[in-house]
């Protein structure tokens, strides 16, 4: 049997240094206020560098981290490059009922483990804090780096369920866990935590690979014996070459805040089949996506998760049409299909879920291909014309495609994000030069969409301070502001709690509007509760500059010089 192993030290060694550093407070720090405007300080554009390394320093000084990293590095690493070659060593592999059909899926799966995003899955580890118990010894976290050996085992069924911890992000940069009287505590402390439900399964897209998936149930919830109530949904992306748990503290923090929570692998990515060109392909499929293959399988996973049909939009048996069609040709394809005619399986937990609720986000890559979505939803049809699920909401992190704001919309990203070099909204399919992670391509596109009339649901900016790409994935010793990840998950699930169930929660809209410690100093983050039908009003005003917007001379220079900064949003 194939053991996915998620092993990803070789690549990692550099930020072995950087967590060499620093020392751990032992209590969390509460969240601050928003610092009220200052001076001017032109040093901030240089000293706000520093703060990208906060977040390694304290995953260093976090007890056990440093031992997990080297540990998890090694194993995963190790597995990850053997697994690939395992199946080839099989004698029924070579002899098989069907002829060549078995010597096909091993040398397709080698091929796509070559090239996939990254190569053989290889990358930083997950932070602990997100890897469930897959080996059922009741340890969890630095306790037992074995655990994420197993994170990306499907073929295992021993590691096909798990107990997971609900993680409460502390705005120290410290992770500890909701207990069983709702407070949260660290992992050491003498008290009895909430554990949850985990499980893997397997879809298949509509060009034929087989997607990896995991769902998180809330806290009593047990999907084997479910009761009669619905909870709202959330369906999420990684960002290329990332692992499901790399982004597990959005969908474990959906979970805690009583969302079903649905993850999945695009094509190409670690756990899923398909490699770096199936994440590319086909090209042209769809609008303004420079990852289409992200964007395809954002409507297909929403598809499967609501229990509607995916068709196949690859010819299953004629590779050579298939490359006609633009898209990467593979060895081996499966029937899409709901059983028997095919091998998808249909969603088992459909009575669990309230389907007039779903919610989608991502991250990077995976934003941009979750984003698209809401343009089709305005549309009224998928890319292959047929209709798709509704969503409620969309929560981005660091990448995104032009749409509507169809549904609930919040970007995010930071003010060290990868520079966007978008004027006015003008999005072409292009990673580098129209990026729109960074503060400048965020704002452009929050600004284009929302002047657009068909843009009538709420709209959200968020931006972090001080941070890069890295502050919305979980890989362990990437640099990252100390203080982002909590922030980022507090407006993200306020979001959802406010937007996305039937059961609205107002003081989670009420903290929408509520600026925290954490959030730029040099960006305004903005909310327009009526979308393009009402002010964007300012979260926050700036009062620095930062290094990004040297880009953009105007308002760098006013930045630096004056206080407030430049903002064009209404003050509340």
């Amino acid at each position: 049997m194939r053991r996915a192993r998620r092993i990803r030290g070789l690549a990692a060694l550099p930020a072995v240094a950087l967590l060499a550093l620093g020392g751990l407070s032992a209590a969390p720090a509460q969240a601050d206020a928003y610092p009220g405007p200052q001076p001017p300080d032109p040093s901030y554009v240089f000293t706000e560098i520093g703060q990208l390394f906060t977040g390694t320093f304290v995953d260093a000084m976090t007890p056990g981290q440093l031992q997990y990293f080297v540990q998890a590095g090694i194993l995963d690493t190790a597995g990850r490059l053997s697994e690939p070659f395992v199946d080839l060593t099989k004698p029924e592999t070579w002899h098989t009922p069907q002829g060549a059909s078995g010597a096909a899926a091993a040398a397709q799966k080698f091929w796509d483990a070559l090239t996939h995003v990254a190569p053989f899955g290889l990358g930083l580890p997950t932070h602990p804090a997100y890897i469930p118990d897959w080996n059922h010894n009741g340890r969890f976290g630095v306790a037992d780096a074995e655990d994420a050996l197993h994170d990306d085992d499907y073929d295992d069924p021993a590691y096909a369920q798990a107990q997971y911890r609900l993680p409460c992000n502390n705005p120290d940069g410290t992770v500890w866990f909701e207990t069983e009287d709702g407070s949260c505590a660290p992992t050491d402390a003498p008290v009895t935590f909430k554990l949850a439900t985990v499980k893997k399964f397997r879809i298949v897209n509509a060009r034929g690979i087989s997607l990896a998936g995991k769902v998180f149930f809330p806290a009593g919830v047990d999907p084997d014996h479910p009761d009669a109530q619905k909870h709202p949904v959330t369906i999420g992306f990684p960002g290329a070459s990332e692992h499901q748990s790399d982004v597990g503290m959005y969908a474990m923090g959906a979970a805690r805040n009583g969302f079903v929570s649905f993850t999945f692998a695009q094509a190409g990515q670690p756990g899923s089949d398909g490699n770096a060109l199936d994440l590319l392909t086909p090209l042209l499929a769809s609008w303004g996506c420079f990852a289409p293959g992200s964007c395809l399988d954002a409507q297909d996973v929403t598809r499967w998760v609501a229990g509607q049909d995916i068709t196949a939009i690859s010819d299953l048996n004629n590779e050579v049409g298939n490359l006609l069609r633009l898209q990467n040709p593979r060895l081996v394809r499966i029937n899409p299909a709901y059983a028997p005619e095919g091998e998808n399986q249909r969603n088992p937990w459909l009575d669990l879920l309230d389907l007039d609720h779903i919610n989608l986000w991502g991250q990077s890559v995976g934003s941009i291909g979750m984003s698209s979505y809401l343009r089709w939803q305005d549309q009224g049809h998928g890319y292959d014309g047929r209709p798709i699920p509704r969503v409620d909401s969309f929560v981005g992190m660091s990448g995104f495609t032009q749409s509507v704001a169809s549904a609930a919309v919040q970007y995010q990203t930071a003010d060290l994000d990868i520079p966007g070099l978008n004027e006015n909204g003008l999005i072409i399919p292009n990673p580098i030069l129209s990026a729109t992670d960074g503060p400048i391509g965020t704002k452009d596109l929050y600004d284009f969409e929302r002047r657009d009339p068909r843009s009538t649901s709420p709209m959200m900016t968020v931006t972090y301070e001080g941070g890069s790409h890295g502050d919305s994935i979980n890989w362990l010793g990437v640099p990252h502001n100390v203080k982002s990840p909590a922030l980022s998950v507090h407006y993200a699930m306020s979001w959802f709690n406010c937007y996305g169930r039937a059961d609205t929660d107002q003081a989670a809209c009420d903290a929408l509007s509520t600026p925290i410690d954490g959030l730029s100093r040099a960006v305004a983050t903005e909310y327009a509760p009526q979308g393009h039908d009402g002010p964007s009003l300012c979260v926050t005003i700036p009062d620095r500059a930062t290094l990004e917007q040297v880009l953009r001379p105007q308002i760098f220079l006013q930045n630096l010089t004056s206080s407030p900064g430049w903002h064009d949003c209404t003050p509340q």
